[in-house]
């Protein structure tokens, strides 16, 4: 008997000596839960300000029955006046205050990966911009990660969904000089998260 499957499971069936044998297809998780409606982009322009430190993007996962995956993560620094800048990732930090709420934006903020897709992220997610009108700070956490990043300058970061926000928790991105002076003004870094929402 054969049974005939598509895209990922191709066909199973049982031979002459009766052995199941199955052929099947890899692909990447975040192909397949593009499909499904369940691959998100988030985007944003993000400012600093004039201080050594600070937020530039925050999430965090308001929903019990998801579980938000971090994919990839693009960094693209605009004009960025400090040498010394770097871009900080920081778990689960005590307070975020201010930023702009841009989970709901059509022009930045969330994107469906799936165009055909009515799935959204309104009642899963809160993220949260620095922007020309308010600005990100926030108190402790746990930096894990620290890029430099200077003036036109490009960076990937694979996380291969091994960073994982569940109920109730946040991930910031932010901004601290190495010496310590002042950040320049409303300077952009522009940040694309791409992550995937599985059932919790």
């Amino acid at each position: 008997m054969r049974i005939e499957g598509s895209r990922v499971a191709r066909f199973a069936e049982v031979n002459e000596a009766f052995r199941l044998l199955v052929e099947s297809q890899s692909r990447p998780t975040v192909e397949v839960l593009s499909e499904s409606g369940d691959s998100y982009a988030i985007h944003a322009e993000c400012h600093t300000a004039a201080t050594a430190a600070g937020g530039l993007l925050a999430i965090t996962n308001d929903s019990n029955d998801f579980d938000v995956f971090i994919e990839r993560i693009y960094f693209d620094g605009q004009v960025i006046t400090p040498t010394d800048l770097l871009v900080l990732q920081v778990k689960e930090p005590a307070t975020i205050t201010g930023g702009t709420d841009i989970t709901g934006s059509l022009t930045v903020g969330v994107t469906q990966k799936n165009y055909g897709s009515g799935k959204n992220l309104s009642s899963v997610l809160t993220v949260l911009q620095s922007d020309g009108a308010s600005d990100i700070t926030y108190t402790g956490g746990q930096q894990y990660h620290a890029f430099g990043i200077k003036t036109m300058e490009s960076k990937l970061r694979d996380m291969r969904g091994t960073n994982i926000i569940t109920a109730g928790k946040s991930i910031l991105w932010g901004y601290k000089t190495v010496g310590g002076g002042a950040a320049t003004d409303g300077e952009k870094v522009s940040l694309t998260v791409n992550i995937t929402i599985k059932a919790a």
